[in-house]
């Protein structure tokens, strides 16, 4: 990585804004079209020419590789830096430069005498995750409403498309837990156990009802991460990323390494993709995260929709072994 540097953003940079934030959203998963130019460029003076304008710039080696529009707002809780917008070029993307800029950001807005940093994205996207691995939390009493004013015209394909039972899941809701879910967590988990293992004693379940809320008050949200499905005011599905640190390897320099724990589906929302969407989010988090590699076990129910998604079968050398310790 070549030299950095945080700068504020003026008038002059309009055009450099503009080509970023068009090459920023063009791609997956957003997938914007910004072909309109001067569409674009009027979007650019609308967010960044606001009253009490603060715009961040990332510069590296000269060439504009980040930004960040917003403002400075005035609130009874204290003074915040609102972010509009915020976008890393792909050219730097998975390198730590985002996590970078916001540090820089932090430590601008503090320099200030500012209060905090307030934003918002898509909960269904990598940049949700982005943010939670770098300090930004749900505000839960929040919600973003909006109604569509333009004339409803469907064609014939999209009516049946609307109509078919299933076809998407319109009822259906994702995200990562939060300590919150930890009660819908342990039956989702006991469930899965007794899907697993066929039934469960009353004295495993007492045990796995004690032990649970305690490791998922202490991990939730560090080193597991729990990707949910929501409907009908509970959890119906979750898939679990366990984030492991080890001595760096070949394969995974950093030292992170994942592996997969407990996808389970319950049974009434099987069949309608919900495993896919959930390992999907995992794998888009992963990567944001920086991990080398996420490794799973699978069930034959379960291998179709992992090859899927590009995971691969493991070829060892080495064979695998187990030493079960005596209860004392």
């Amino acid at each position: 990585m070549g030299n950095l540097s945080l700068i504020e953003l003026d008038d002059s940079y309009l055009p450099q804004m503009a080509e970023l934030y068009r090459e920023a959203f063009s791609g997956e998963p957003w997938n914007d079209d910004w072909s309109d130019t001067e569409q674009l460029s009027e979007y650019m003076k609308d967010i960044s020419k606001a009253y009490n304008a603060l715009n961040y710039g990332l510069v590296v080696d000269g060439k504009l590789a980040a930004m960040s529009i917003g403002k400075i707002n005035h609130w009874w809780e204290g003074t915040n830096y609102n972010v509009e917008e915020l976008c890393v070029s792909p050219s730097y993307q998975g390198q730590g430069v985002g996590s970078e800029f916001l540090e820089l950001i932090e430590q601008s807005v503090r320099e200030k005498g500012l209060d905090g940093i307030f934003l918002q994205t898509d909960n269904d996207k990598p940049s949700y995750h982005f943010y939670h691995k770098n300090g930004f939390m749900d505000l839960d009493a929040h919600i973003s409403l909006y109604k569509s004013v333009r004339s409803i015209e469907k064609t014939v394909g999209e009516v049946d498309s609307d109509n078919r039972s299933g076809s998407e899941h319109d009822d259906v809701e994702y995200d990562i837990a939060n300590l919150n879910d930890i009660q819908e967590l342990v039956r989702l988990r006991i469930l899965y156990m007794i899907d697993d293992f066929g039934s469960i004693t009353d004295e495993e379940k007492e045990g796995m009802e004690k032990q649970l809320p305690v490791y998922f008050e202490r991990e939730l949200g560090k080193k597991l991460i729990a990707f949910v499905a929501r409907a009908e005011g509970r959890l119906v599905a979750a898939a679990y990323l366990l984030i492991i640190e080890k001595p760096a390897n070949p394969f995974f320099l950093n030292g992170l390494d994942a592996e997969v724990l407990s996808v389970y589906t319950e049974e009434g929302y099987r069949g309608r993709g919900i495993c896919t969407k959930l390992m999907q989010n995992m794998i888009d988090y992963a990567e944001e995260l920086g991990l080398s590699r996420i490794d799973l076990v699978a069930t034959d129910e379960g291998y179709p929709i992992y090859k899927k998604l590009g995971y691969e079968d493991r070829v060892q050398k080495y064979k695998d072994m187990r030493l079960l310790l005596k209860k004392s």
